[in-house]
């Protein structure tokens, strides 16, 4: 059976009330390949409406009722609504960036779960193991993974966290290492 025969008898069961409707909305009883596309979505050759569209597209092609919808709902959501003044707390950050983390936590690399817990220790998040037992964890050295958080703690522009010495006292450190290599 072809499409026109399973158009045909559709069109047929339907009462002359449905079909008037459906025939004054723009479907064809005589063409199934018509998509039924009502007679108001679809162009016409009158007078074209010139229209500036999204980055000063103009659009001259006829009437398109979607279109036009379209473009009335840009124009609104171009109004931008003012945001309202937010306080967060460090709890309420260190909450948020908490479950950001998470994902990093859920790494199946091992790589990735140290980075990420490098970056709570850099972030100062509490209940964080010692760098030493994640040296101990992952085979590196502890001086390794201080290293590691500081370069986060560097890019992120933060302060050094609870688990970190001052950037007084690794001045200070840096200061006596040099000389004792001297």
């Amino acid at each position: 059976m072809s499409i026109y025969d399973e158009y045909q008898r559709f069109w047929k069961r339907l009462s002359k009330v449905e079909r008037a409707a459906l025939e004054s909305a723009g479907f064809n009883p005589h063409r199934p390949e018509d998509a039924g596309v009502p007679l108001a979505h679809r162009y016409f050759g009158g007078e074209p409406v010139s229209e500036v569209w999204n980055d000063n597209e103009t659009r001259s092609d006829g009437y398109d009722i979607n279109r036009v919808a379209a473009n009335q709902w840009h124009q609104r959501e171009r109004t931008y609504t003012e945001m309202s003044d937010r306080l967060f707390t460090q709890d309420m950050v260190l909450d948020i960036l908490r479950k950001v983390i998470a994902v990093i936590d859920l790494s199946t690399r091992a790589e990735v779960r140290l980075h990420g817990t490098c970056i709570k220790l850099a972030l100062g998040m509490p209940d964080q193991p010692t760098m030493t037992a994640l040296a101990n964890q992952h085979n590196l050295t502890r001086a390794a993974i201080s290293a590691r958080v500081k370069t986060i703690q560097r890019n992120l522009n933060l302060p050094p966290s609870l688990y970190m010495k001052s950037d007084a006292a690794c001045a200070k450190l840096s200061n006596a290492r040099r000389k004792k290599l001297k």
